[in-house]
């Protein structure tokens, strides 16, 4: 207290809280407006020094303004206007030191929005290593989706990679032999991979006679070419054996190896019996053949496999046994010729 003036007071009146409300806004925009206008570190400080020196200049009028007119106006003579703009570039100047502290040096705006931007930049970072992990993770799963089960078979497809995983991969015949015979009670692959892995399963299960029978009897079932195809490969008797490709011609006469089967060893060789019967035999095997190349040009055999081949082409592999074929004809010919009776 310094005659009769109230310090405190002078810097805090009744208004005091709307004064450093003003205050603190102005040092605030100043602020906002130096981290806007890219304002270079050293200027943060200018608010500061201007706010300080109005509130130094302005102290001496406000105090003489309080002493003259306390004796008349008591508590309102800390109420004019010169007192009011010494308190607010006061209430300014401490709201810049703040500032200017907050932000070490440069605005406390600035610094927020470098720490956000840290944040935000930190987040990309998390995101995109998310990202990169899940990549990697879907690229592994990827990888080995070949040896994983469909949790729920519901196609023929998804029926066959099973049981195909589970023999091939996993050694699990039990399962497997499940996974077919599922496949033949819902569905007609025609496809001669899955009728092979089905005899080649099926012969842990049930004797040779018995999974033959058996691969007939869904052949004809399910009207499923490729099963009659595979079960006349692995017939004994060749008259049986032709009698099935011909039933499988009947269901998909497309299906290219009903008329030459790769796998048919048996026929490629000549038939028991005397030069007519294997004349016979020879005309048969270039028919088949040429009614292979005749279906094949028309489209892929690939489409009667679930797996991808990776032996031979079969077109080239028949077209080769389709002269060899040939050229045995014209010697079974010659060697028929001799044969016959002559006329006396």
């Amino acid at each position: 207290m310094n005659a009769g003036v109230s310090y405190w007071r002078m810097i805090w009146p009744e208004s005091g809280p709307l004064l450093a409300g003003v205050g603190g806004i102005i040092g605030l925009l100043s602020d906002v407006g130096g981290f806007v206008g890219d304002i270079p570190a050293p200027w943060v400080w200018v608010p500061l020094a201007l706010g300080l020196s109005l509130a130094v200049l302005l102290f001496a009028p406000c105090r003489r303004r309080v002493l003259a007119e306390l004796p008349q106006k008591h508590e309102e003579a800390y109420d004019c206007r010169i007192c009011n703009v010494f308190r607010v570039g006061l209430f300014a100047c401490l709201v810049c030191a703040m500032l200017a502290l907050a932000g070490q040096g440069a605005t406390a705006t600035e610094k927020i929005g470098t720490q956000l931007g840290l944040i935000q930049r930190g987040v990309e970072d998390v995101k995109r290593d998310t990202t990169v992990i899940r990549e990697d993770t879907g690229a592994v799963r990827e990888a080995l989706s070949g040896s994983e089960l469909v949790k729920n078979p519901e196609t023929a497809a998804e029926r066959f990679h099973n049981a195909w995983v589970l023999n091939m991969q996993r050694g699990d015949n039990a399962g497997a032999w499940e996974q077919l015979q599922a496949l033949y009670r819902e569905h007609a692959p025609n496809k001669l991979d899955a009728a092979e892995l089905y005899r080649n399963v099926g012969k842990s299960f049930l004797g040779r006679e018995e999974l033959l029978a058996t691969m007939v009897e869904i052949g004809r079932r399910q009207r499923d070419a490729a099963m009659l195809v595979i079960a006349a490969r692995n017939q004994t008797d060749p008259a049986l054996a032709q009698s099935l490709r011909d039933e499988a011609r009947g269901i998909d006469p497309d299906l290219p190896f009903a008329y030459w089967d790769v796998g048919d060893y048996a026929r490629q060789f000549g038939a028991a019996g005397d030069a007519g019967k294997q004349l016979a035999h020879y005309r048969a095997v270039v028919a088949g053949h040429e009614k292979f190349l005749e279906i094949a040009a028309r489209g892929p055999v690939a489409r009667y496999f679930y797996r991808p081949q990776f032996q031979a082409d079969y077109d080239d592999l028949a077209r080769s046994q389709l002269q060899n074929a040939k050229s045995m004809v014209e010697s079974w010919e010659k060697m028929a010729s001799y044969q016959r009776p002559r006329r006396g």
